[in-house]
């Protein structure tokens, strides 16, 4: 079943594009492009209470497109503009590095050494 324009959102990362919100296998909630494509990597259904589910193809145990189902294109993958920032890449303050010793960025670059 293709989505109707009622069963779009607007992009939750906020380009202002239409995108269909899906639930993965995982309970996550998936942007997918409101149209399908054959290049996608997602399988998408719509079960009966009218839920759009999704799962993933690319998986190692992934079953093949079902009947039922129609191959989506990731909003994240189609739409570089949207991704999501990664987290920074900051030790945690206080953290102990390999060596025993306090990361001298969480203490002000003092040395503990004694």
């Amino acid at each position: 079943m293709i989505p109707t324009r009622s069963d779009l959102e607007w992009c939750p990362y906020g380009c202002r594009r239409l995108v269909l919100v899906t639930i993965t296998d995982h309970g996550r909630r998936l942007a997918v492009e409101p149209t399908p494509d054959p290049a996608g990597n997602q399988a998408i259904h719509r079960t009966g209470t009218g839920t759009w589910r999704s799962r993933a193809l690319n998986a190692a145990d992934a079953m093949p497109v079902q009947t039922y189902e129609h191959v989506f294109m990731p909003h994240v993958a189609a739409s570089p503009a949207c991704r999501p920032a990664p987290p920074p890449q900051r030790p945690l303050p206080g953290l102990v590095l390999a060596g025993g010793r306090p990361d001298p960025a969480a203490t002000g670059g003092a040395d503990t050494r004694k």
